[in-house]
């Protein structure tokens, strides 16, 4: 619904500035392309199309102050104008690592428009649903806690099999820290404050089986991370409160469920030969499941080392 409002208020704001621009020009004896344009930068256009793009991609295409924001757009576009013609006096547009960017950039948009014209409009999730899915998720709504951790990134010098042997048997967080010191372990502490949907759904698991007190161990592909539950108070919702961010996510999920079964039929019906030293781990990433292409799209595909520089922090994203 805001997307369709934005659309329209864009299209309600070119049909004024149109209008306006136009009445202008038949004053001054503009013709009706010049009367699309909002500014010349050293002859360059910048037109009533990009404005209204940049206003809508913004969502604040129309309603209060909409005549000042689209003054702030239109001078932020004439800023961007002067630097880009200096980029092009200055031959940027021929440096190899800009041309692999625009490159980059162009196969990104082309990829999630595909995307969203493929798979954009999914059927909206059916009260059932959503009600199934609050039932099933206690840990997330009916019993939803904020949770107070104490989290300890460590290296692996530990092996993860002893780690869990130890946490499972000292009798208080001091006393690991102790065994942690005597082996000299390298290790980041943070205290954190998190909901439970922003908790990665593998470590919600655990710690909502959690009493005040106890340590978790979780594994990470190149540390070893501690939780110790500080304290946890209960803020549960309800179905009626849930129910809209049950939908979204439930459409969330088809969609992207849609894009990642489209990208596999893709790579079924294409002819891909990797060559060279890439050539080796072709079977063995044959079977993996497909990614949607691009960031921004339905699939979130995350970055290695940030996440284990903040393991906790991923959360239920699409939530």
């Amino acid at each position: 619904m805001h997307q369709k409002t934005s659309k329209y208020a864009g299209l309600l704001l070119s049909t004024f500035l149109l209008v306006t621009l136009s009445a202008c020009g038949d004053k001054s004896g503009k013709t009706e392309t010049e009367s699309q344009v909002v500014a010349k930068v050293n002859g360059d256009e910048v037109t009533v199309h990009q404005l209204n793009y940049e206003l809508s991609s913004m969502g604040q295409a129309a309603g209060p102050g909409a005549e000042q924001r689209a003054r702030q757009v239109g001078e932020q576009l004439v800023n961007q104008q002067l630097l880009m013609q200096k980029a092009i006096e200055t031959k940027l547009d021929r440096d190899p690592r800009i041309m692999q960017a625009l490159e980059r950039a162009r196969r990104q948009v082309l990829a999630q428009a595909y995307l969203d014209k493929t798979v954009g409009n999914v059927t909206q999730p059916s009260k059932s649903e959503a009600d199934v899915y609050y039932s099933q998720h206690p840990e997330l709504f009916s019993k939803r806690r904020i949770y107070q951790l104490r989290e300890i990134v460590m290296d692996k010098s530990i092996p993860f099999a002893e780690l869990q042997a130890k946490v499972s048997s000292v009798r208080s967080p001091d006393e690991l820290g102790q065994w942690l010191q005597a082996k000299k372990v390298e290790a980041k502490v943070a205290n954190i404050v998190r909901p439970a949907e922003q908790l990665p759904f593998d470590m919600l698991a655990k710690v909502s089986q959690m009493q005040n007190g106890e340590i978790a161990t979780f594994e990470a592909p190149s540390n070893n991370v501690l939780l110790f539950l500080v304290a946890s108070q209960e803020q549960p919702l309800s179905q009626e409160q849930a129910a809209p961010i049950i939908e979204r996510f439930l459409a969330n999920k088809k969609r992207k469920d849609l894009a990642e079964a489209e990208v596999k039929r893709l790579r079924e019906t294409a002819k891909i030969e990797w060559l060279g030293k890439f050539a080796a781990g072709a079977a063995a990433d044959k079977n993996a499941p497909a990614a949607a292409a691009g960031p921004s799209g339905p699939s979130v595909n995350h970055d290695p080392k940030k996440d284990e520089a903040d393991f906790i922090g991923k959360g239920v994203s699409d939530f």
